[in-house]
This record gives C-alpha cells, sequence and structure tokens, in this order.
C-alpha cells in the first residue's frame, strides 16, 4: 500500500533521575556518592533509500525514544536511552503540525534531522549538588509529507499506455491491463543506458473530471514538485478526449490548475499507439503545438530509442546517478 502522507506522535526518552546517596566513613562523616541520571535518548528521522513510502509507520503512529537510566550510589552514573531512529523515503518533507513549520526537507539517503532531543540527566549529590530528577519527556506531532524523487514522470489519461511504457523502459514488474484506471498508485522504475541511469514514475490516470474529485482525483499531480521532466501520454484513439490535441489540453490544464510552477517543468509530448494511425495521416496536422513531440509505440517499441535519447541529452546527470 502506497501512502505518501501522515501524521506521527513522537516523544522523547526522559531524564534518569540522579541518586542521593552517602558513604560513611570511619569517622563518621557521611560523604555525598549519588551519581547522576542518564541523558534520555533522542529522536531522529533519517532517510532510507530502502523505503518505499510512509506505510511502514502507519501502524505504529507513535515513537518514543528510551529514558535514561537512573543515578546510583558509588558514584555510578545511569546509562543514556537509546535514541530511536525513524526511517522515511528520500523525499519526506518533516513538518510541526501544530503551526505547520517546515523542520526539514530530507532528500539524500542517509540525511537525518534530530526532531527532538532527549530530556537531561538528573543531578545525583556526589559533587554537593541538590539531587534533581531527570528532565521530563517531551512530545511533538509532526506531520510527513512524501514526495517521490523520480527524473522523469508519466503523466496521461486513462488507458494511454503508460503503463506498458514504463514496463518496456524499465523491465518494471507491473501489471499491464486493457482497462482504463488500472494503476492506482505511483509505480517505479529505472531506465539504463550504457553511461547513465534515469528514474521513472508512472503517476495514475487523470482525466477531465479530476480536478473534481473523480477517478482517483489529483492529489498524485503534487509528486511532480520534484520531476525534471514530465512525458505527457497521449493515445490517438482515446475515448477520454475528442482527439489528440484536446486530449493534451485536458492534461496541461489540470497539472496548471493544481500548480502554476509545474508549467515551468520540461515536457515531452507522446503519442503512443502511433502504430495504430494510418500510415497517411500527417503528424503535424494531427498535433498543432511547438511543444517537443514524438510519436512511438510502447508495445512495438517503435521512436523509442529516439525519445531516450533526447531525455537523456536534456537531464544530463539523472538523480539516481547524482546520488
Amino acid at each position: 500500500m502506497f501512502i505518501d502522507e501522515l501524521t506521527i506522535v513522537v516523544r522523547s526518552g526522559q531524564g534518569g533521575q540522579g541518586c542521593d546517596s552517602y558513604r560513611q566513613r570511619s569517622d563518621h562523616k557521611r560523604i555525598p556518592n549519588g551519581g547522576d541520571g542518564g541523558d534520555g535518548g533522542d529522536v531522529i528521522l533519517r532517510a532510507d533509500a530502502q523505503t518505499g513510502s510512509l506505510f511502514s509507520l502507519k501502524s505504529k503512529r507513535i515513537f518514543e525514544a528510551e529514558a535514561g537510566g537512573i543515578g546510583m550510589r558509588n558514584n555510578s552514573h545511569g546509562r543514556n536511552g537509546k535514541d530511536f531512529i525513524v526511517k522515511v523515503p528520500c523525499g519526506t518533507t518533516v513538518y510541526n503540525k501544530q503551526d505547520q513549520l517546515l523542520i526539514r526537507d530530507l532528500v539524500l539517503p542517509g540525511e537525518e534531522v534530530t526532531v527532538l532531543k532527549g530530556g537531561r540527566r538528573g543531578y545525583g549529590n556526589h559533587a554537593r549538588r541538590p539531587v534533581t530528577q531527570g528532565e521530563a519527556v517531551k512530545e511533538l506531532e509532526l506531520f510527513l509529507s512524501f514526495k517521490i524523487i523520480a527524473d522523469i514522470f508519466l503523466v496521461g489519461l486513462p488507458n494511454s499506455g503508460k503503463t506498458t511504457l514504463l514496463k518496456h523502459l524499465t523491465g518494471a514488474g507491473v501489471l499491464e491491463t486493457e482497462y482504463p484506471f488500472a494503476t492506482k498508485a505511483p509505480q517505479l522504475g529505472t531506465y539504463r543506458s550504457h553511461y547513465n541511469q534515469i528514474r521513472i514514475c508512472e503517476l495514475p490516470a487523470i482525466y477531465q473530471a479530476s480536478a473534481e474529485g473523480r477517478g482517483l482525483g489529483t492529489h498524485f499531480l503534487k509528486h511532480l514538485e520534484r520531476a525534471r521532466l514530465i512525458f505527457f501520454i497521449l493515445d490517438p484513439k482515446t475515448e477520454f478526449a475528442s482527439d489528440v490535441q484536446a486530449g493534451y489540453a485536458i492534461l496541461f490544464n489540470i497539472i496548471r490548475q493544481f500548480n502554476e510552477a509545474f508549467e515551468k517543468i520540461p515536457r515531452f509530448l507522446i503519442v503512443n499507439k502511433a502504430d495504430l494511425l494510418p500510415r497517411q495521416a500527417s503528424k503535424k496536422k494531427l498535433f498543432d503545438t511547438q511543444e517537443r513531440t514524438f510519436f512511438i509505440s510502447a508495445k512495438t517499441g517503435d521512436g523509442i530509442n529516439r525519445l531516450m535519447d533526447a531525455a537523456q541529452n536534456l537531464l544530463g546527470v539523472s538523480h539516481e546517478t547524482a546520488v
């Protein structure tokens, strides 16, 4: 199951209590020898390349670090509590839910942020100080928003051949179907050439009524925030638009309505199933636009080499290669 937004609660470890203890000398003088408590554990969020979504956090929701140990006599200090590390997918943005303030955007594998420091230790009386309790547990509610990191995103109307193209390019173990709305969540794969690797993500289909919440709505379009290139996949025989030009207008307008900044992301227009077009059809008349347009068949592979050569020239170094 794919989850890209989640609220969790984190709690720091309580500081360990200091010890109130004395050693009695042979002259009956009492010498304080109570040890300090241990520091409580921190709560740390760490970006993990092997974690694909926030689903693994859904069942727990409360994450608590270990408390520090109590101080003991003979100047023995309590042990420090263990930190609690919460693994999140690369591309997770962490917010303080109460005030919606950004805490950190975790992008690269191994990046981490300490969201709560453990409670300070309590003092024992060994240094002739008053004995103190350890610092109390602190609690924080976090909102996590995961946005997929990929080089190319496939966006298209239902049944336009996005899944077939993803499988052809990456060999991803995705299920190809002949009915619309089969893709329920983003699907990922990696395209490998002799000199580069390109991360590709297919998003669930959108259509004219998606902006009204029909189908799967437009929620998954948020992942385009990290896109470097968008492939608009178009089907000349689609039932969801009157023609290819209208299909492109639907896709472009929905994305622009979702976030105007996405209009600036480089894009290729890809007419899939071009093998179904009449041979005498004029491609210029079929699709009157200044956008870079490619006619391919994801099923037979026609035109795909030219498409990916152009994509690699535009992208240069991919996310995956850079990491």
